[in-house]
């Protein structure tokens, strides 16, 4: 009798290990967050570490005499078992998204929402929201006939000796509640450890709609979220070269990435700029990447873009506002 006890309870730890196991593993998402038309899907939440939300002790109550008799350790659809990692939302006295601080207290993380905001006139608004590491971020909102669709996307540059350190990246999805609550729930895990060259990408999307019934009518409002994880080389040295019509230099600095003025007169007789980008290589050579950056015809504010990397081997961009003399 003691023998079967002890059994009972060897295969009992033994089930419960692998439980725990397959959870570790990160591909849990909460399958209903999204599914309520309360919820709606405004970006993503990316970090270094799986985030560990599952919530044991109740999957344990609920299950643990199935799991022992049936010895089946898989978890379906495990949404409600999932404990919704709340994010801070500073509005610091603002209706507007835009002068909101929205952060996940003691979790590192990169951001890339669009909390969403509904007009008076009933219109939806976006506004983007995101953390310096995430580049080249494009949204697209389209209202349809019958609900909206609305679309956002960002890349991540990271040195190949970055990701090889860092053996997976975790996209978590981030929902917003109808009450201004913001969300994310565990999404799965992306490996950029086989980056070696500069302008290798990987990409990973998800996406979710809300259906809401009114006056007969069902209104659906879809959105997508893709994150990029691109590969480049660590810049080490940056030269901005002023120059004219003719080609000639006008005036040529040097600046360490990162460190480029917040705004800067072009000399009188500047016509473009010639951005030279030193990057070190993973071998410890260099190479020379060159860009160029001229006046617009438009008035929108066009800064010049250099980039510069993070201890975390992040590579975020740094924009200068550039005053051109008449």
């Amino acid at each position: 009798m003691t023998n079967k006890k002890n059994n009972q309870k060897l295969l009992m730890i033994t089930l419960l290990f692998s439980l725990m196991i397959s959870l570790n593993s990160c591909s849990l998402a909460k399958k209903d967050a999204g599914n309520d038309a309360k919820d709606t899907l405004i970006g993503a939440f990316i970090t270094d570490d799986c985030l560990d939300l599952f919530d044991m002790d109740t999957y344990l109550n609920d299950n643990a005499s199935t799991i022992f008799r049936n010895q089946n350790t898989t978890v379906n659809n495990s949404g409600e078992y999932i404990n919704p990692l709340y994010a801070t939302i500073d509005r610091r006295n603002h209706r507007d998204p835009t002068y909101w601080k929205i952060s996940f207290d003691g979790i590192s993380g990169l951001n890339l929402l669009a909390p969403v905001q509904t007009e008076k006139d009933g219109t939806l608004c976006l506004t983007i929201k995101s953390s310096d590491g995430i580049c080249d971020i494009s949204s697209n909102l389209h209202e349809l006939d019958n609900g909206s669709e609305t679309t956002l996307a960002g890349t991540i540059y990271m040195t190949p000796q970055a990701a090889v350190k860092n053996s997976a990246y975790y996209v978590n999805p981030v929902y917003q509640s109808a009450d201004g609550k913001i969300y994310a729930v565990p999404g799965s895990g992306i490996s950029a450890d086989s980056f070696s060259k500069e302008g290798q990408v990987m990409s990973t999307s998800f996406s979710d709609q809300t259906n809401t019934a009114k006056a007969g009518q069902t209104r659906t409002e879809k959105s997508s979220v893709t994150i990029r994880f691109a590969s480049m080389f660590e810049p080490v040295k940056i030269t901005l070269v002023q120059m004219d019509k003719e080609n000639k230099v006008v005036k040529q600095e040097v600046f360490i990435p990162g460190n480029l003025p917040e705004e800067l007169t072009a000399e009188k007789d500047t016509a473009y700029f010639l951005i030279k980008t030193e990057k070190k290589t993973p071998d410890g050579t260099t190479v020379i990447a060159r860009s160029i950056y001229e006046q617009k015809a438009s008035e929108e504010e066009d800064p010049l873009e250099t980039f510069f990397a993070a201890d975390n081997g992040i590579i975020a961009k740094q924009h200068t506002v550039v005053t051109w003399k008449k």
